[in-house]
């Protein structure tokens, strides 16, 4: 009689254990464990994918992704898999792409689009605004109304951008946080943006660098500095000379190194930077 009762309940939690285990195992393939204040999107796995490939499509450290979806192996990443992108934006939150016509210029594209062509130029590494053939696709940038100044008033040219890169000096795979941008020693920096100067000085791989506080949670840097020329706490216009450029830190040659943070994150420069030269 003891053994009659005992059974059901065995079933019964057997059952049980199946259902949970069930749910779980669904909830755990489709929603990788991840903050519910982290703001991100989700990415699904396409074949041919890997996490440094993920990672540089939405411009976010690789380490963040697998700290996120709790990766042990970044080769353990299947085809289906939904993975969490922290600080993520769908593809369309960063511009459009075009295609080109028989007759465009690049002049024109960016008139009808309201972009600068260097932006352009940029965004698209063209070797220059006459740079374009039919049927090619180009891809339009959309900036952020925020109305960041170039950081120096020569011809920029970009040696280095923003994301993965092979790292010149200690030969690795690392993330770039910023654009690098060729200049003399001595080419005169200036404030992108008005703001107040929150730490100045030297700091390891940055060499002599300015660090300047703006409104709406951004802050800009600037890098590998040969001579400063304002202080800490010191407020600063837009356009006023803050530094000389130069080598200084962890650094191959002459150039300035220039970062956007918003809310202490880093984001892409060039979709904030208004490139009217």
């Amino acid at each position: 009689m003891r053994q009659h009762q005992t059974q059901p309940l065995k079933n019964s939690s057997v059952l049980s254990l199946v259902i949970v285990t069930v749910l779980f195992s669904l909830v755990v393939d489709d929603q990788p464990i991840a903050s519910a204040k982290s703001s991100g999107i989700w990415h699904r796995v396409r074949k041919g994918d890997t996490v440094w490939d993920i990672a540089r499509k939405y411009k976010v450290p690789h380490n963040a992704i697998l700290k996120a979806n709790q990766i042990q192996s970044e080769k353990r990443i299947h085809i289906g898999k939904k993975l969490f992108i922290p600080g993520g934006l769908p593809e369309h939150k960063y511009g459009t792409w075009y295609r080109v016509k028989h007759g465009d210029t690049l002049s024109r594209i960016a008139v009808n689009h309201g972009i600068p062509v260097s932006n352009l130029v940029w965004r698209n590494r063209l070797k220059s605004a006459d740079y374009l053939q039919a049927n090619q696709k180009i891809f339009i940038p959309n900036l952020h109304p925020s109305n960041f100044a170039p950081p120096m008033r020569i011809k920029l040219v970009l040696t280095s951008g923003y994301g993965y890169r092979r790292h010149p000096i200690l030969k690795k795979r690392m993330f770039h946080y910023g654009l690098d941008f060729r200049a003399r020693k001595g080419t005169r920096v200036y404030a992108s943006k008005s703001g107040k100067v929150i730490r100045s000085g030297w700091r390891s791989g940055y060499g002599n660098y300015v660090l300047i506080k703006h409104a709406e949670g951004f802050e800009t840097l600037y890098g590998h500095l040969y001579i400063i020329r304002v202080k800490n706490k010191q407020h600063v216009k837009q356009g006023q000379i803050i530094a000389l450029s130069g080598n200084t830190g962890r650094s191959t040659g002459p150039h300035l190194h220039f970062e956007i943070r918003k809310n202490g994150k880093n984001v892409n420069p060039i979709h904030y930077l208004n490139l009217r030269q």
